[in-house]
C-alpha cells in the first residue's frame, strides 16, 4: 500500500479528504477507530423519531459542504430549521417569548437595546474582515482578549440576554473562556446565514461518502511512522504496519496528539495543549408534545446553572420527529462541562433534569427515556491567544513531509471548516505526488 494515502478518522473532514482524493484517481484508505462514520455528527433514534446528537445544522454559507451534498444527490433533502423563536428566563425566573426586534427591545430595555445597536455597528458591520472557515489571519487585538474583557463596557441586560447565551450556544464556553476573535466569528456567521438539516439527519452525508470510499472501521491508529524525517505510514493498534505515500491526520485533536511521532515535538506539544470543551449532552424523550413555538431556551439572566441552555428538537427539526412528541436536549458549557465528563450518566441526567425544569416545569413527570450523548472532544475552545498558536502550528506543519493535518477545530469549529480543511489536505497530498 505504499502508493496509498491514509486518512485517519472518518468524520466529515476525513471523508471529504478521501472523497477528493478518490475523485482525483488516487488510492485512499480511511482508518476509523469506531464502528461508524461521521465523528461528532450523530443521529439518535427512538421509535421512528430522530434527533441530532452532535453537530446541529448545515448553514446556507457552507459553500463546499453544500457542493458535497449536491454531488451525493442530497440537495433535495435539505430542510430549513425552525429556529426563529427563542425563550428566555427573565430576572425573576419567568419565561419570556420575545417576538421580533420589538420583543427583543422590550426584553433588553433602553440600555440593552443601545448596547445591541453599538455592538452591531462596531463589531459586526465595521470589524476587521476574516474568514469564518479558515484560521489564516493574525489579528492580535481580537485574539489576545477574552469576550468578557472586550465587552466589559456592556450593561447587564446585553451581557445576560445576548452575550452569555450566544457564547453558551455557539462556543459552548463562557465569555470569560473564549476570545473576541472566535466570538465574532460565531455571531457574524450565525447572523448572516440560515440553517438546514438533512431529511434523515446530517450524518446521512457522511454515510453516503463512506459507502463510496474505502473506510475500515474499528481500525485505530496507534502511531504515525517516520523514516529520516519523512512520514511513511502508520502502526495500527492491532500491531499491523501500513505503509503510505501520505498520511492525513483528520481525527480529533486529542487523538492526533497521541499518534503524532515524538520527533515532531513542537507540534505534539501544541496538539496536546489545545483547549477543548467536552460534551455531555442529555436528551429527554417525552411522552407528549409541548405547546410552544420556541426552539431554544436560555436562563442566563436569572441564574447560573450547569445546563442553562435547552433545545426543543420537535420545534427545530419537526421533519425528524413524526410522532410530534417533544425531544428536549440539555447543553452544558465550559468550564462546568469538564467536570461532567467525570460523572456517571445517572448524575448527569439528574443535574440536567433539575436545571431544565425552570424551562419546562414538571418535565420530570413526562420523560419516557433519558440518554446521555458524550463527546470526549466536544469542540475546540479558542481561549485568548489560541489563533496565534494555530497559525504558528500551521506554518511549522507546512515543512513536514508526508503528512497533513485537517479538522474543523483548527479553523473555527464549523463543519464547513472541516470540509475545507479536508479539501486542502487532499490537495497537499496530491501536490506531493507530482
Amino acid at each position: 500500500m505504499k502508493d496509498t494515502t491514509i486518512v485517519i478518522g472518518a468524520g466529515i473532514t476525513g471523508l471529504t479528504a478521501a472523497h477528493t482524493l478518490k475523485e482525483a484517481g488516487r488510492d485512499v484508505v480511511v482508518f476509523e477507530a469506531s464502528n461508524r462514520p461521521g465523528g461528532r455528527i450523530v443521529r439518535l433514534t427512538r421509535n421512528g423519531d430522530a434527533v441530532e446528537g452532535g453537530a446541529q445544522g448545515i448553514h446556507s454559507n457552507y459553500r463546499e459542504m453544500l457542493k458535497l451534498v449536491n454531488s451525493y444527490g442530497l440537495s433535495q433533502d435539505l430542510v430549513p430549521q425552525s429556529n426563529v423563536q427563542a425563550a428566555y428566563l427573565d430576572r425573576r425566573g419567568g419565561i419570556r417569548f420575545p417576538e421580533g426586534n420589538l420583543g427583543l427591545a422590550k426584553l433588553l430595555g433602553v440600555r440593552g437595546t443601545l448596547d445591541l445597536a453599538w455592538f452591531t455597528v462596531r463589531y459586526l458591520a465595521m470589524s476587521k474582515r476574516f474568514s469564518f472557515f479558515e484560521t489564516d489571519r493574525d489579528i492580535p487585538e481580537y485574539d489576545n482578549i477574552s469576550a468578557a474583557e472586550a465587552f466589559s463596557w456592556a450593561g447587564a441586560n446585553f451581557r445576560d440576554f445576548v452575550l452569555r447565551p450566544a457564547a453558551h450556544g455557539m462556543a459552548n464556553t463562557t465569555i470569560e473562556h473564549t476570545n473576541l476573535y472566535h466570538t465574532l466569528n460565531l455571531m457574524k456567521m450565525f447572523g448572516t446565514s440560515k440553517v438546514m438539516t438533512l431529511r434523515t439527519g446530517n450524518v446521512a452525508l457522511a454515510e453516503q461518502i463512506a459507502e463510496r470510499v474505502n473506510v475500515q472501521y474499528e481500525r485505530a491508529v496507534s502511531k504515525i511512522l517516520t523514516n529520516r524525517g519523512k512520514v511513511e505510514g502508520v502502526l495500527l493498534e492491532n500491531g499491523t504496519t501500513v505503509r503510505a505515500r501520505h498520511v492525513i491526520v483528520a481525527c480529533s485533536i486529542d487523538r492526533a496528539a497521541k499518534v503524532v511521532p515524538d520527533e515532531m515535538r513542537t507540534a505534539k506539544a501544541f496538539l496536546s495543549s489545545f483547549p477543548n470543551a467536552p460534551f455531555s449532552l442529555v436528551y429527554f424523550f417525552l411522552d407528549r408534545p409541548l405547546q410552544t413555538r420556541a426552539f431554544a431556551y436560555v436562563g442566563h439572566a436569572y441564574r447560573n446553572a450547569v445546563f442553562n441552555l435547552a433545545l426543543n428538537h420537535t420545534v427545530k427539526t419537526p421533519h425528524l420527529v413524526p410522532s410530534g412528541k417533544a425531544i428536549i436536549s440539555a447543553w452544558p458549557c465550559y468550564p462546568e462541562a469538564a467536570a461532567l465528563a467525570e460523572q456517571s450518566e445517572a448524575d448527569v441526567i439528574a443535574q440536567a433534569l433539575g436545571d431544565v425544569d425552570a424551562f419546562f416545569p414538571g418535565i420530570s413527570q413526562w420523560v419516557d427515556e433519558a440518554r446521555v450523548q458524550r463527546h470526549a472532544w466536544g469542540i475546540g475552545r479558542f481561549a485568548p491567544g489560541q489563533h496565534a498558536k494555530i497559525l504558528a502550528f500551521k506554518k511549522e506543519a507546512e515543512a513536514f513531509r508526508g503528512i497533513s493535518f485537517a479538522g474543523n477545530d483548527y479553523d473555527g469549529v464549523h463543519m464547513e471548516a472541516g470540509v475545507r480543511g479536508g479539501i486542502r489536505a487532499a490537495e497537499r497530498a496530491l501536490k506531493a505526488d507530482e
